[in-house]
C-alpha cells in the first residue's frame, strides 16, 4: 500500500454534554498503533457528536529476503484521518465513520543475493541489478470503527480505537535497474512474478486494520 510507516494511538472524544462550555472544547492527543505514531485534535459538532482529525507517520522500515532477493521494506510515509464520532450514551463508547488518506505506497527495494529465477529463466545478479517494487492501493479509504474514550473536558484521558479502512484490491508491480531491464523476455518474466504475487494476496488485503491507543488532553 503506499510507503507506510507507523501504527496508531487512539484519541479522545468530546461532547457528551449539551452544555455551551463543552460545545467549544478542543481535545488534543498523541497516539500509536497500526498506522504509526501521530497526533489528533477533536471538537464537538453537536450533543454526543464530535469531529476528529489527525495525521500519523510510520517511523520504521524492515528487511526481508524473498526468492534470493534481499529487500528493504518501507511502509507508507503518512496517513491523514478524518472521522465523525457518535456517542450513543455517556459511557465513553463511540461509533466512528470517516475517511483515511494514505500518502504513498508500500515500497520494496533490494538486489539478488545470487542468481535468481523469474518465470522459467535464470538471471545473474549483474543482469538484474536492483529490484524495486510497490504495492499500490486507493489513496482514499472509507473507515468504520468503534472506540472508547473520555468525554470532552479538561485534563488528561486515555482512548482506544478499533476499526477497518477499505482501500480496495492492492496491485503489486516490479521494476529492475540492471542492463537486462529493457529486454522483452525479462520484462515478461518480471511481470509474471508480480502477477503471481497479486494472485497470492489474500482477500483481506483490501482492508487495512486500524488499532490506536492514545493519551489526550482537553483544553
Amino acid at each position: 500500500m503506499r510507503n507506510l510507516r507507523f501504527g496508531y494511538i487512539a484519541v479522545l472524544l468530546l461532547g457528551l454534554d449539551a452544555s455551551p462550555a463543552f460545545a467549544q472544547g478542543v481535545t488534543g492527543s498523541v497516539q500509536v498503533g497500526t498506522l504509526g505514531i501521530g497526533a489528533q485534535v477533536a471538537t464537538p459538532l453537536a450533543n454526543r457528536i464530535n469531529f476528529r482529525g489527525g495525521i500519523d507517520f510510520q517511523p520504521v522500515s524492515f528487511e526481508t529476503t524473498v526468492d534470493e532477493v534481499a529487500l528493504d521494506v518501507e511502509l507508507p510515509a503518512a496517513t491523514v484521518m478524518a472521522v465523525i464520532d457518535l456517542y450513543p450514551n455517556e459511557s465513553g463508547f463511540r461509533l466512528s465513520a470517516g475517511v483515511l488518506y494514505f500518502g504513498g505506497s508500500l515500497g520494496l527495494e533490494g538486489a539478488p543475493t545470487e542468481d535468481v529465477e523469474f518465470g522459467n529463466n535464470v538471471y545473474t545478479q549483474a543482469q538484474v541489478g536492483t529490484i524495486r517494487g510497490s504495492l499500490e492501493t486507493s489513496s482514499l479509504a472509507p473507515y468504520l470503527g468503534i472506540g472508547w474514550g473520555n468525554a470532552v473536558g479538561t485534563g488528561f484521558g486515555f482512548a482506544l480505537d478499533v476499526g477497518i479502512a477499505y482501500h480496495g484490491t492492492p496491485e503489486f508491480s516490479l521494476e529492475a535497474t540492471g542492463p537486462i531491464s529493457s529486454d522483452p523476455q525479462f520484462r515478461m518474466d518480471l511481470d509474471a512474478e508480480a502477477e503471481s504475487a497479486n494472485d497470492d494476496l489474500p482477500g483481506v488485503a483490501s482492508v487495512y486494520p486500524v488499532l490506536k491507543l492514545g493519551l489526550s488532553y482537553g483544553f
